[in-house]
């Protein structure tokens, strides 16, 4: 029985921020996009002078510059699938709605984690190393050597000032923690900050708790840094050419909500059932989505330190 293109589309769709809460929390500009790959907005030029007291007139009458902000969204595919007909038959669950909807998912995670690091800061007055304690127990993967010092609330109450000093008061605010980071700063709070914090979690939302008027969520994992050229620099982990690095850190992200924006574009299901040459089905899914730093300066990364 062919699969129901239309179907897995729309769960795709539906499903995006499951889990992912933390995307919805950017400027949406799904509007914006053209030909399902594109997003065209206008960008606003800045604002007239503003004089006290004029004592001279006719004073001279300008025109503002506007302008077109135009990005491309990132085409992100799951790569074919084969089901032989040998177990849709052999098995005792169905395999290819088994298969499509682990591949989907799979799908609609690397897609967030590829929003992160188009978000990701590079600017050295955007990155916070952090300055707890040193340890080896949460290295970012297998790979990685040496020690990294733990995330402490002393790094949010710094995002938190370098936020509010660039007028971003405001705005909402939020922290996308890893699991690391999460379980290391809440170490770090008093008993009391501890309550404080749990008291205005919102798990419906994603939110866990909230710590110098910054909204906390936690995935898994969030950005990697590597210093290029004793540079701080985001890795992009779907690129053909990544590979791990033993100095790699973890790092988790903080930005105001007007900073940063995403976008979704075309999504498709494509299923050929009855292969000859595979002897079974073929499924393949596709997704146009990314997003774009909007106001670099309200957006932080913080990187767990390496012990020097």
């Amino acid at each position: 029985m062919a699969l129901n293109k239309e179907i897995w589309t729309e769960d795709i769709i539906g499903n995006l921020f499951k889990n992912n809460q933390f995307a919805q929390r950017a400027i949406n500009r799904d509007g914006d996009v053209l030909n399902g790959t594109v997003v065209h907005t206008a960008v606003a030029g800045v604002a007239a002078d503003v004089k006290k007291n004029l004592t001279v007139f006719p004073q001279t009458a300008t025109v503002r510059s506007d302008a077109d902000n135009t990005y491309a969204l990132d085409a992100l595919y799951s790569l074919p699938r084969r089901i032989p007909n040998l177990d849709k038959y052999e098995l005792s669950y169905d395999k290819r709605q088994s298969v499509v909807g682990e591949d989907t998912t799979n799908l609609i995670q690397q897609a967030m984690d590829n929003l992160l690091w188009r978000w990701a800061p590079s600017q050295a007055t955007q990155i916070i190393e952090t300055t707890g304690t040193a340890s080896s127990d949460d290295l970012i993967d297998s790979t990685a050597t040496g020690t990294r010092k733990a995330f402490t609330k002393a790094e949010l109450k710094k995002a938190a000032k370098q936020l509010d000093k660039k007028e971003f008061s405001g705005f909402n605010k939020v922290a996308v923690l890893t699991a690391a980071h999460y379980h290391q700063l809440f170490e770090s709070l008093s008993d009391a900050e501890k309550t404080n914090f749990n008291n205005v979690a919102d798990l419906e939302n994603g939110v866990i708790g909230r710590y110098m008027g910054i909204d906390i969520m936690m995935r898994s994992t969030v950005l990697r840094y590597r210093k290029v050229n004793d540079v701080w620099t985001p890795i992009d982990e779907l690129d053909d050419d990544f590979a791990a690095g033993a100095t790699d850190c973890e790092a988790s992200l903080i930005f105001a909500e007007n900073a940063v924006e995403r976008a979704l574009g075309t999504v498709d299901v494509f299923d050929n059932p009855g292969q000859a040459l595979y002897y079974g089905d073929v499924f393949s899914a596709m997704m146009y989505f990314g997003g774009r730093q909007r106001r670099p300066e309200g957006i932080i990364a913080v990187v767990s330190g390496p012990n020097s």
